[in-house]
């Protein structure tokens, strides 16, 4: 890579880096609050609101990886053109082709990166954070420990805690169980806690009352109590989820055995195709944006009036290949043999960008002439 390409390629790694952190705690911040919402409100702590957090990182680069490389690749070259940089490129005898030099291996660097992520990272994260939830949602301290609430942990128990002091005893407890249709028994106690033994799960309850109501006769009746213990193992229904999703399945193993995939994740050959070509399309993006940013402004080089009309139609461009890729993804999806469609979006973005350099080495060789 000769100085000039180290030069550029500086520029648009330093950008990248740039709108690459802004984009990512954009979307990481707003996936974020939505997670604080639901983890807070369920009495997770906010440790593990971090953890789902940094584990939701890995999805997000799939997102602003391209949109990165398509702003540093505006970025820099609209810079070079009011800083008269590339003028002086064209005037030393370098056509547009031998210009986007850098931006192709900006491209395919970023294509690389972000392919390793998508076939590799996201997938085991993906997996991470599903088993995590499928364990945070079989909690029994998350579902019961909510202070000043009347919550319904198991179908026909209400549970409510007054108060939790900081060594994890519960006080002013209330406990409603209507689970038997012949009797409903109220538990009220002064103080409790919930203490686990292997795999059962126990309420410890302290100076407390048993209201019992015997619904046939409607009679009630009270029993005082100094402590007692209610094993709730049987009332919790433990939500395992065997299940596979398809996109926590390995590439290698989309690649290499579907029918397995087929059988242990229920997935028609249509999706499992999708899923497999959408991890291998995806990363392409970059490529594409990065030399199609390049090349849509370059023509504007030639023109007094600005880039404006160049960015509005490489905006354009993108927001077609968007179109035909949600347009392409229903048509694999409904037959699998026309998967090739899949990478339709990226062709276009790739023709787009040999056209308008073709146009402005065109139009470099006419003023050169013209020049000489």
């Amino acid at each position: 890579m000769q100085k000039l390409d180290q030069y550029i390629f500086k520029q648009l790694f330093i950008i990248f880096v740039f709108f690459l952190l802004v984009f990512t705690l954009i979307f990481w911040i707003n996936r974020a609050v939505r997670l604080f919402d639901q983890l807070i409100s369920d009495g997770h702590s906010s440790s593990i609101l971090f953890q789902f957090a940094l584990l939701s990182l890995p999805s997000t680069t799939t997102i602003v990886f391209p949109l990165a490389c398509f702003a540093a690749a505006i970025f820099v070259t609209n810079r070079l053109r009011n800083d008269s940089e590339l003028t002086v490129m064209q005037s030393a005898g370098l056509s547009p082709w031998r210009m986007n030099k850098p931006y192709f291996i900006f491209g395919l660097l970023s294509m690389l990166i972000l392919g390793f992520f998508t076939t590799f990272v996201v997938p085991n994260t993906a997996k991470i954070l599903h088993e995590k939830q499928t364990e945070l949602d079989s909690s029994v301290s998350a579902r019961l420990l909510k202070e000043g609430k009347f919550i319904h942990p198991f179908r026909g128990v209400t549970f409510y805690i007054k108060g939790i002091e900081s060594n994890g005893t519960l006080l002013n407890v209330f406990l409603h169980d209507r689970r038997n249709k012949d009797e409903f028994l109220t538990y009220t106690a002064t103080r409790a806690f919930l203490a686990k033994d292997e795999n059962k799960t126990f309420l410890y309850m302290e100076n407390g009352l048993i209201q019992n109501i015997e619904t046939l006769n409607k009679e009630l009746s009270t029993t005082e109590f100094k402590s007692i213990s209610i094993d709730l193992s049987d009332a919790i229904e433990k939500r395992e989820n065997n299940n596979t999703h398809l996109s926590h399945v390995s590439t290698w193993l989309l690649i290499k055995d579907r029918q397995g995939v087929a059988a242990e994740t229920k997935a028609s050959k249509g999706l499992i195709g999708l899923e497999l070509h959408n991890r291998l399309h995806r990363p392409m993006f970059c490529f594409v944006s990065a030399i199609l940013g390049f090349s849509t402004l370059l023509m504007g080089n030639y023109i007094r009036f600005g880039l404006g009309r160049q960015i509005a139609l490489a905006i354009l461009i993108i927001v077609i290949i968007k179109i035909t890729e949600s347009y392409t993804t229903k048509v694999s999806l409904q037959n699998f043999l026309l998967w090739p469609l899949i990478y339709l979006p990226s062709l276009i973005g790739i023709i787009s960008s040999i056209l308008f350099l073709n146009i402005s080495a065109s139009k470099y060789r006419l003023n050169y002439r013209a020049s000489s």
